[in-house]
């Protein structure tokens, strides 16, 4: 089983992840104080592509020293549906420099935008004892049911120690076809955790109920902080709905 921070990963209970998504430092700070504040917000996600490229360590250091709570690491690409329009060179050397600087637990790291460097930096997050996080994204639209399957059975069978995929519906049965895809996964790769969320208003029930379907987290704001993509609610009132949670029985 994965554990963050003695924080373990499991469908039967799963994790709100609060993003701190701003476009400067003194706009961070606050932000991470409100996550690190919030009892609904069991891990905290650093997205840096917002800021500027040489402020990646000074936010890191910043966010780190305010929390104790588990921190997720995210460059998220243009390419992936981010902020920057970074080379896979570029976005691994960031990714590296990361890992090296300390605190990391988890590495968010781009299934098809990083190419090549893909094992390589599953391989530092390890050695720098983050765990390593898989992920793809489609803005765009939701995928076959069984190429979502397939990515996600894909990512853990290369070494991914959490799996994420996340896919715009333009109807609600894309957002069903996606809670079926995370059933599908979990069942045929039942010791890799993943992470599944449909975006988007169609797609908010898969937020709520996607436990229940295999996904051991999701994403959620706090007060004072935004949204990093389409549809993420509030992190009290995921808490409070989140379906298949241990303490609901």
């Amino acid at each position: 089983m994965v554990s963050l921070r003695g924080l373990p990963l499991e469908a039967a209970c799963p994790r709100i992840i609060v993003p701190l998504f701003a476009r400067s430092l003194d706009a961070l700070r606050p932000l991470a104080l409100a996550a690190a504040a919030d009892p609904a917000a069991e891990v905290v996600e650093l997205r840096l592509d917002p800021l500027p490229e040489a402020d990646f360590a000074a936010a890191l250091a910043l966010v780190r020293g305010l929390t104790e709570k588990p921190l997720l690491v995210t460059i998220r690409t243009k390419a992936e549906g981010g902020e920057l329009a970074l080379t896979p060179d570029v976005y691994a050397a960031h990714c590296r420099a990361l890992l090296a600087q300390g605190g990391v637990d988890v590495l968010d790291i781009e299934w098809l935008a990083c190419g090549e460097h893909r094992t390589a930096l599953r391989d530092a997050a390890r050695a720098a004892g983050a765990v390593a996080l898989y992920s793809e994204h489609h803005f765009d639209g939701t995928p076959a049911t069984d190429a979502m399957a397939q990515t996600l059975t894909g990512m853990a069978d290369a070494g991914a120690d959490i799996a994420k995929l996340a896919v715009m519906p333009h109807c609600a049965a894309d957002a069903a076809r996606l809670l079926e895809a995370t059933a599908r996964a979990a069942a045929a790769r039942p010791d890799t955790p993943l992470i599944t969320m449909s975006m988007g208003p169609l797609g908010a029930v898969s937020r709520f109920c996607g436990g229940a379907f295999g996904s051991c987290a999701t994403f959620g704001v706090t007060s004072g902080t935004t949204a990093s993509a389409p549809g993420q609610p509030p992190a009290d009132v995921l808490r409070k709905k989140l379906l298949n949670r241990a303490d609901l029985g």
